[in-house]
């Protein structure tokens, strides 16, 4: 398996994203994002109100003096940090609490009334040393668990025999991997993530990101690309 880099996707919903800036005090900053991929399945659970699917993306964050040719312009304070950060942003339009059908009562999924969005997966890390050379490496094998919750509630009825409140989504920040920025630049590639989003019925939007946020002995600065909004869609399943 070949691992991805920044810029060989220029096009489409998972093209590639980069941003930079400069600080105040003179260091060069970019971010960028790379290699994401979704693969939207069949939910485990086989409930109309489910979404799954498998999520990678991949970050790599530079920091550099901006003007390296120019002595006159060297970096006025020293990096005291850099943080590279990548992970994925999950949507939930519409959210079901507490249905009534055909006159009892029960909830729009087995599981909680209140959607609920998971993932777990793998992570590797990849970084290089600083003026002596070398470099790093690592994995880190994680889960994390978040909740979607509404913020308005009215009661509807339909057909005359469901009845129950519906709630307007929000979104999920879900962190897919952290990376200490040591030297000129660091990346990261997570690749399969699972994302599981229950108890929601006006469809799943997933945005991935990646931030970069350094602090000098001056300024603190963040910095983040993103990219384009994706639905999770409902494959057909096998009966």
């Amino acid at each position: 398996m070949r691992v991805p880099v920044p810029g060989q996707i220029r096009e489409g919903e998972f093209a590639d994203t980069s941003r930079e800036l400069v600080t105040r005090d003179g260091w060069k900053v970019t971010v960028s994002k790379f290699g994401e991929k979704l693969d939207s399945v069949p939910p485990l659970n086989r409930s109309p109100q489910s979404f799954e699917g498998f999520s990678s993306v991949g970050g790599e964050a530079k920091v550099e003096a901006a003007y390296p040719n120019d002595p006159k312009r060297k970096p006025t304070s020293r990096i005291k940090s850099a943080t590279l950060t990548t992970g994925v942003q999950v949507g939930c339009a519409v959210t079901a609490d507490s249905l009534t059908i055909g006159g009892s009562l029960s909830n729009a999924t087995t599981a909680s009334i209140t959607p609920t969005v998971t993932a777990s997966g793998t992570v590797t890390g990849q970084g290089q040393g600083g003026s002596n050379g070398g470099s790093g490496g690592g994995s880190v094998s994680g889960t994390g668990s978040g909740s979607l919750s509404g913020t308005l509630s009215g009661t509807v009825t339909e057909t005359g025999n469901i009845s129950g409140i519906l709630k307007p989504g929000t979104t999920k920040d879900i962190p897919y991997a952290k990376k200490a920025v040591v030297g000129p630049n660091a990346q990261t590639m997570t690749r399969d993530i699972r994302i599981a989003v229950d108890n929601c019925i006006g469809g799943v939007q997933v945005r991935t990101y990646a931030t970069v946020a350094i602090s000098t002995d001056a300024t603190d600065d963040t910095l983040t690309t993103f990219g384009k909004p994706i639905f999770l869609t409902r494959p057909e399943q096998n009966r």
